[in-house]
């Protein structure tokens, strides 16, 4: 009996140890259970925590109010994109003044005519906003009140050209048929060479402009999250949690509880932004749309992970909340990288080498590289090596941003160094 008293302490104490150090000693039964159970213990306080920051979130009067305001405004910008391409919705106006009433005829299938009785009549109808320009006989030529508008110009070029050219046949004893005849020529067929063109310029626009808006909600959420980490430690809660919790579950629970809450946001601005797009025409391929924009969404997910943990870091190394915008200016540094690649896309540099660089570099590709493989066929190993890349960024990151942040949020009295909360992280 003696010598299991002496025996029982000696093993607790033996697993305890291997439990801390996570050596490579000889597991004992109950081992394996006991690991199970700290799994589903560590687990079920994550989605406590997870649950915490979600409910917080949708709660939020303003976080449905930002989210209303972003997607009012996204329908409203492709509808207007889509008047402007379709020539602003209505005809030109051209007032005709003498013989040039002769253009009438070319002109009404795309533009609305009037005539007026001289020159001066048909100076005022431009004056006064009734015509766009007025086409005047002798050296009056076009008149505008400011800019004659490209398309407006080359019609009236086009139907004074063709006035002009029926009026010399006719002279030359042609009858009108004859005459139409004679200048209607033949247009030249047109060869694509890249057939696939407008589609892919559908695709690359959609994964930009995806990659744009999941930046901006990237760049509120995770000023948000060092804002709301910074005000906990300012106000004692950190302490009181990590009392409870482990600051690894702390941080996880919050990029789980934020990632969701973002998620909510995403799907809704993308069932906006696809529906207002489809509505007003601006998709030929929704498919391709869809596709381009499901394909950012996976590729944000770990950009999402590591910036947000770059955030709450942040947010940790500072005592008051006011000072959350000394440590966040890094960060959104690296965060801004980022967009260099769609802004290439987006500018025409698609061959760029500097585009397939920033397509492999972590915390910069879950922006390019989508973007890149909207208007290119990507190397698998490419793409492969790119997410792995990242997923191993972000997987190191939050083990070595949680120790820092571990350290930073039981530290007070200005601005902690990120060795000085590494020295103090107690995990």
């Amino acid at each position: 009996m003696a010598q299991q008293t002496e025996q029982q302490p000696k093993d607790r104490t033996g697993r305890k140890a291997a439990d801390d150090r996570g050596t490579g000693t000889v597991q004992r039964p109950g081992d394996a259970a006991g690991t199970d159970q700290r799994r589903v213990r560590d687990s079920v306080l994550v989605l406590a925590i997870a649950r915490r920051e979600l409910a917080q979130q949708l709660t939020n009067k303003a976080f449905w109010m930002s989210v209303a305001i972003t997607a009012i405004m996204m329908a409203v910008t492709f509808g207007a994109t889509s008047y402007f391409q379709s020539g602003g919705g209505e005809r030109p106006s051209v007032a005709l003044a003498g013989e040039q009433s002769a253009l009438a005829p070319v002109l009404r299938p795309h533009a609305d005519v009037s005539t007026a009785s001289d020159a001066d009549a048909a100076r005022a109808a431009v004056r006064d906003g009734k015509a766009d320009a007025a086409v005047i006989d002798g050296q009056g030529g076009i008149v505008v009140q400011r800019e004659l508008p490209e398309e407006l110009g080359r019609l009236l070029q086009e139907a004074h050209r063709a006035v002009v050219l029926d009026a010399s046949l006719r002279g030359h004893g042609l009858t009108a048929a004859e005459a139409a005849e004679a200048a209607a020529v033949p247009p030249l067929a047109t060869t694509t060479l890249d057939p696939d063109a407008v589609r892919t310029i559908q695709r690359t626009t959609t994964a930009a402009t995806a990659v744009f808006i999941l930046f901006m909600l990237m760049l509120v959420s995770g000023l948000a999250v060092a804002q709301g980490v910074a005000e906990e430690k300012s106000s004692r809660i950190a302490e009181v949690l990590l009392a409870k919790v482990r600051a690894r579950h702390l941080l996880a629970g919050k990029i789980v509880g934020l990632g969701a809450s973002a998620l909510v946001q995403i799907l809704v601005l993308a069932t906006a932004c696809l529906g207002a797009a489809v509505a007003f025409g601006l998709f030929e391929a929704p498919a391709d749309a869809v596709g381009a924009g499901l394909n950012v969404l996976v590729w944000f997910v770990p950009g999402y992970i590591l910036f947000v943990t770059l955030y709450a870091v942040a947010g940790s190394l500072v005592s008051r909340p006011e000072d959350v915008n000394h440590v966040v200016g890094p960060v959104n540094g690296i965060q801004m990288l980022g967009l260099i690649g769609p802004g290439l896309a987006l500018a025409g540099t698609t061959d760029s080498a500097t585009v397939e660089i920033l397509s492999l570099v972590p915390g910069v590709s879950w922006a390019a590289m989508p973007v890149r493989m909207a208007y290119e066929d990507v190397p698998w190993w490419q793409i492969g090596t790119a997410f792995g890349l990242m997923l191993v960024t972000a997987v190191v990151l939050i083990r070595l941003g949680g120790r820092v942040y571990a350290g930073g949020l039981l530290q007070h009295g200005g601005i902690v160094k990120v060795k000085d909360a590494l020295r103090g992280a107690r995990l």
